[in-house]
């Protein structure tokens, strides 16, 4: 089945397929062998046809808090980030997820967890960028000599 954002889901389906072998005539029992589905899930479906119609096995649409930010605050927040993190004050080039959170808690007194942060950078065609550590205390001859040295002197052999 199609509807207009695409395919139904597997449930929706099958919540579909309930409904019409129950507008048919077939009994609860039928409808759980046929559809592998719970009798309490079937009574469910048949409550909500009787009373609603074949509609109320429609997903409902989601229940999730709306967007905190507006379109004109995403649009303002694309701009600022366009511009580079070291004009918004950062001291990195990099628009780590905590340092967006962060500029959009400070600008807006929004809280964005980083999973949202990175979506709405997906969504801005862009990504969050990782950073990357280094030992900046050693230099890479003084590591490669324990390496070879030092590692080899502690570690036990087999």
């Amino acid at each position: 089945m199609r509807t207009q954002h695409g395919s139904l889901s597997r449930q929706a389906a099958i919540r579909y397929q309930a409904g019409d072998l129950i507008l048919r005539g077939f009994d609860n029992d039928e409808i759980m062998e046929v559809l592998a589905v719970s009798l309490s899930s079937v009574k469910r479906w048949h409550n909500k046809i009787e009373s609603e119609g074949l509609t109320a096995l429609a997903r409902k649409p989601g229940s999730g808090s709306k967007a905190a930010l507006s379109s004109t605050q995403l649009a303002e927040l694309k701009t600022i980030l366009d511009k580079g993190s070291l004009a918004a004050g950062y001291p990195t080039e990099r628009w780590t997820s905590r340092i967006v959170a962060d500029l959009i808690r400070k600008k807006w007194h929004v809280d964005y967890c980083r999973s949202n942060v990175r979506r709405i950078l997906n969504d801005f065609g862009m990504s969050y960028q990782k950073p990357s550590v280094k030992l900046t205390k050693h230099s890479p001859q003084v590591i490669d000599q324990w390496r070879t040295h030092d590692w080899k002197r502690i570690k036990k052999s087999r």
